[in-house]
């Protein structure tokens, strides 16, 4: 995985540890979450409190040319843009065959599973044995029962097991996706739900 330094603290991190930024044509730098921007880019560790003191020392000034239009919003609006990421995500991936939705279905899977998304106000217990079952890497429980449930075109989900063979990239894709995610929304006191 390819690594680059974070232009405030100096350390060499996987990119999915960090949020990519440009100069945006309105002369404000903007995140860059698909990394595909054009422009001379600089790299700031996923996490809100560096990118407040990053804009408070001027540095994406320097680097990319431009700042911050208003560091809160612009917080505020990279976890929107992190969350709706995710989700594209996890729909790409319900389309490719990698994700099962429900507690019944998981329960009664034979297929090797590497992570479970899970709505916040689940089962517990639930949770726990279907975590078991599956020995699943990861858990998540970044998106709400609608927002799962919107993933399969129903009103609500409880739990979504993701697939380890069916397409390895997308489940990695998903779990950096959602890494990123819960890594920002945590650090920015922004409610992940």
């Amino acid at each position: 995985m390819a690594e680059r330094t974070c232009i405030l603290s100096g350390k060499t991190l996987p990119r999915e540890r960090l949020i990519r930024f440009v100069a945006g044509p309105d002369g404000f730098a903007v995140a860059d979450l698909a990394e595909k921007l054009p422009g001379r880019g600089a790299w700031i560790e996923v996490d809100a409190d560096s990118l407040r003191r990053a804009d408070g020392k001027g540095v994406l000034q320097r680097r990319v040319g431009a700042g911050l239009r208003d560091v809160e919003d612009d917080i505020g609006r990279i976890v929107s843009m992190m969350r709706g990421r995710a989700l594209a995500t996890a729909g790409l991936a319900r389309r490719a065959g990698c994700l099962v939705g429900g507690a019944g279905k998981l329960a009664a899977a034979t297929d090797e599973f590497v992570g479970l998304l899970a709505a916040p106000d689940a089962s517990e217990r639930e949770l726990r044995r279907l975590s078991s079952r599956l020995g699943v890497e990861w858990v998540t429980r970044l998106f709400s029962a609608q927002e799962l449930g919107s993933i399969f075109g129903r009103n609500s989900l409880a739990f979504v097991g993701v697939h380890a063979g069916r397409s390895k990239n997308l489940a990695e894709s998903l779990r950096c996706d959602m890494d990123r995610l819960g890594a920002f929304s945590a650090s920015s006191g922004c409610q992940a739900g």
